[in-house]
């Protein structure tokens, strides 16, 4: 592959002065580009994805922006991707046959679980069946204690007989996942060696090489979802990286993962898991640093595509992160943005539930067939053609590449609005009035649930559909303001471009003592080290301004949960800073109760220069429109002028309505509601009297 200085083939944090960087975002109706210039000027370029062979919307992407830049792919000195490879194997349940290996005892582990139902009174609800079958579940024996001593030794002959066991089940993945490895992965390495040895399926995983953590069914599913997504992720990150080779793209590929930092695309082989909220990480990293740039304390990232809605809270510039969650009804155990997604985005399916009411979601269209409105043979009525019937959208969209049929979506609406007893206006206006208190739901899952005043939040709406309902949420939730990026439509692609290189370490604490500094410290620093050496392998012996994170996992005596805390050697110190965390996230703290340490951790990243985007030049007053249409707003229609979003002039408040379109999406400023673009091109909504 041929190398040029500073590229993403030689390092990560060091660029020419010459070169591009391209990010690239998988959704599930658009695949997005984001191309960076040296002049800061940022391209952005969307094609419909290709569910099927998702490299290859990848690829023709990246072509058609170049070209329409008429640059060539030998500039592109960095390469970053946002991929839903994970998320829709999980989904569509078409992983890999997944073998296990537990503890003799332990076999019914992941059917077990919590022992809990998801909904509890819900009498029908079912957990999602294991991922590793139980007729492909043995047991070795074995036993590691709490403290990581040995109870009980591992049997070498026992584990070599389950080879022709094993081999002949044909499994594509085989984990090992021991009692206790976290305390002491001695016993699990050994016997996954054995089998690797034994060749007894393509791939071998220790659970401790996925997830270190104490607490068994999260540990054991988390390395169960690797092991399942793991062979495809891996083949198609090796079709990718080779089409993009044969290309002529010089750079690295790096791939964006779930706790919004960067990876090589051969970690992201060996360690798939850290993928499954690729996508949706990008713009929540976005979001966090466009929200440092304005100055705005508390942010909902409001991130609305084809098939969902991704929501999170920023907090003077940082989204909340979680070391824990779930998807699709599977625990996973490892650091991730917090991010509350919900089934609605503008492909969103309008249906009459049994009682004949209107609902919305969460099915989806998706990018094949579509919305009714797109020509692509979609026959039900979706959130965008509600949209597109009440006058939000006019003919076309991504520039006049995609045409609208307006009768096609009007004549089913007709059909659907008779089913409802409605005219096809009201249906229309149904559909987003519902969608909406859908989305609001979402946004106080992030903030009012955790303690915070919707009325201090700004929301930055981004997505394709984002700036399209960032009116009507405002005010269904009163809130201060709504901010809108430039490039909404591509903001998770925008958002890898500054992403920076990151991993996490974790390992359990020989003590519970919150006060042991020296033993807490010992374990600290072996996580540096390890730290330091990934990231040198990572980059190729580039980690040249690199930082590192020391934190813990604290919890009061006696708690089932833990918060990360920043580490300070000083254990009054360090008390304090959990006690205000507790009392921040619960709305209490409790001083004289015994400080508990369940765990270390070391977050290592290596940041990247800024691409902030050059403001451009902006015309000095409020131009003529570009046309005039009809839009309803709150049951009644108005002559709306449409603009150019690129025309708007800075700093001169214009009162709605008003429509502003874009490449990648399109703004509605409703009647009482005022917009001002600042010297950055965002985009500020906010109600009339408050403006």
């Amino acid at each position: 592959m041929k190398q040029q200085p500073g590229s993403g083939a030689t390092g990560v944090n060091t660029f020419s002065a010459l070169g591009l960087r391209i990010a690239v975002d998988t959704g599930g109706t658009f695949t997005d580009i984001a191309v960076s210039q040296p002049d800061g000027s940022v391209f952005v370029w969307k094609v419909s994805s290709s569910p099927s062979s998702p490299d290859a919307a990848v690829v023709d992407g990246v072509v058609e922006a170049l070209a329409e830049l008429s640059e060539s792919p030998e500039r592109v000195e960095r390469f970053v991707h946002g991929t839903t490879v994970a998320t829709n194997t999980l989904i569509t349940r078409t992983g890999s046959r997944v073998g296990l290996v537990t503890t003799a005892g332990f076999r019914d582990l992941l059917a077990i679980g919590y022992q809990s139902r998801p909904h509890l009174y819900e009498a029908t609800s079912r957990r999602p069946a294991p991922l590793a079958a139980p007729e492909l579940t043995w047991e070795v024996t074995e036993r590691v204690a709490a403290d990581g001593s040995e109870l009980r030794a591992i049997d070498d002959a026992e584990v070599r007989a389950l080879v022709a066991e094993i081999a002949a089940a044909s499994v594509d993945v085989v984990v090992v996942s021991l009692l206790n490895a976290y305390a002491s992965s001695t016993h699990e390495r050994r016997v996954a060696d054995l089998l690797r040895a034994a060749g007894v399926a393509p791939s071998v995983i220790a659970a401790t090489d996925v997830s270190a953590e104490m607490r068994e069914f999260e540990r054991t599913s988390t390395a169960v979802l690797n092991g399942y997504v793991q062979p495809k992720v891996g083949s198609y990150l090796e079709r990718l990286e080779k089409r993009l080779t044969d290309l002529g793209v010089p750079a690295r590929l790096w791939v964006m993962q779930s706790n919004g930092g960067l990876i090589s695309a051969r970690t992201a082989r060996e360690q798939s898991v850290r993928t499954l909220l690729s996508g949706l990480a990008g713009g929540v990293i976005g979001a966090a640093r466009w929200a440092g740039l304005l100055g705005l304390d508390k942010v909902v990232s409001f991130d609305i595509g084809g098939t969902s809605t991704d929501i999170a809270l920023i907090r003077a510039g940082q989204p909340d992160e979680m070391t824990s969650g779930e998807i699709e009804g599977y625990p996973l155990r490892m650091p991730a943005v917090d991010v509350h997604t919900i089934g609605a985005g503008g492909g969103s399916v309008a249906w009459r539930d049994s009682g004949g009411g209107l609902r919305v979601g969460p099915q989806s269209a998706g990018a094949t067939p579509g919305p009714i409105c797109y020509g692509r043979g979609g026959e039900e009525i979706t959130v965008t053609d509600a949209h597109l019937l009440l006058g939000r959208l006019g003919d076309s969209l991504l520039g006049g590449r995609l045409m609208l049929d307006r009768t096609a979506a009007e004549a089913r609406m007709q059909d659907f609005a008779g089913e409802l007893g409605l005219d096809v206006d009201k249906a229309a206006e149904g559909v987003l009035r519902v969608i909406t208190a859908t989305m609001a739901r979402g946004v106080r899952k992030v903030s009012v649930e955790r303690g915070v005043d919707l009325r201090e939040c700004t929301l930055m709406a981004f997505g394709g559909a984002g700036p399209l309902h960032a009116s009507d949420l405002v005010r269904e939730l009163g809130l201060r303001s709504a901010v809108i990026p430039p490039h909404p439509g591509i903001a998770s692609a925008m958002g890898m471009l500054d992403a920076p290189v990151r991993s996490d370490f974790v390992a359990a604490v020989p003590t519970n003592d919150a006060t042991a500094s020296a033993e807490i410290e010992s374990v600290l620093d072996d996580l540096a080290g390890r730290a330091e050496r990934f990231l040198a392998e990572e980059t190729g012996g580039n980690s040249t301004g690199s930082t590192l994170d020391r934190l813990v996992d604290l919890r009061y005596l006696g708690q089932s949960y833990e918060l990360t805390v920043p580490w300070a050697p000083s254990p009054q110190l360090l008390r304090q800073a959990f006690d205000r965390t507790h009392r921040e996230r619960y709305g209490f703290d409790d001083p004289d109760a015994q400080l508990e340490i369940v765990a270390a951790r070391c977050t290592a990243t290596i940041p990247v220069p800024a691409s902030t985007e050059a403001a451009g030049d902006r015309p000095p007053k409020i131009p003529a429109p570009l046309a005039k249409r009809a839009v309803r707003f709150e049951g009644a229609w108005h002559d709306t002028p449409v603009y150019l979003r690129s025309e708007l002039p800075a700093g001169i408040p214009i009162t709605g309505p008003l429509i502003a379109e874009q490449l990648d999406s399109t703004v509605v400023i409703a009647p009482g509601q005022v917009c001002r673009v600042d010297e950055h091109g965002f985009l500020h909504l906010t109600a009339e009297d408050n403006s």
